[in-house]
């Protein structure tokens, strides 16, 4: 099943299980929108979540012709917050989050690219339960 929102191609690519490991489960430890306070069990406190933070208008490469696909150029952040005091854990899912999506085909409508824009996790510090906080930034190209 395709998906023409990066963020859910995205949250949905990093739980399956190929290529490489699965990351997590949608819905308990990978989630599709701003991060979430932890509230277990719904929203555990070592978890995966994925933006969508906009990108430039799309880009009709056959204006011309009415009718032809857009080709449209997305940015998607995905933070991830460790358990408590486990910096070593969040930043090595972190980079696995990197490796498993920089280069990566995902299931969006169309042809897609998607590239890491960062080559190291962002380290964005402990929130408020002392949880330390990654991001790590994608850009994401399909056609519609």
């Amino acid at each position: 099943m395709s998906s023409t929102n990066p963020d859910d191609a995205i949250a949905a690519y990093i739980a399956s299980s190929s290529p490489g490991p699965s990351l997590g489960t949608l819905g308990a430890t990978i989630f599709t929108g701003p991060v979430r306070p932890p509230a277990p069990p719904e929203v555990p406190h070592a978890g995966i979540f994925v933006l969508s933070t906009g990108g430039p208008p799309p880009d009709d490469y056959f204006a011309w012709n009415v009718g032809q696909p857009s080709i449209y150029r997305g940015n998607v952040q995905v933070r991830v917050r460790s358990n408590a005091d486990d910096y070593t854990d969040g930043l090595a899912t972190a980079r696995a989050v990197r490796n498993k999506l920089h280069l990566a085909t995902l299931d969006l409508t169309g042809q897609v690219g998607c590239r890491a824009t960062n080559a190291e996790p962002i380290y964005l510090g402990r929130d408020d339960t002392e949880h330390h906080e990654f991001s790590v930034n994608f850009t994401v190209w399909w056609e519609k």
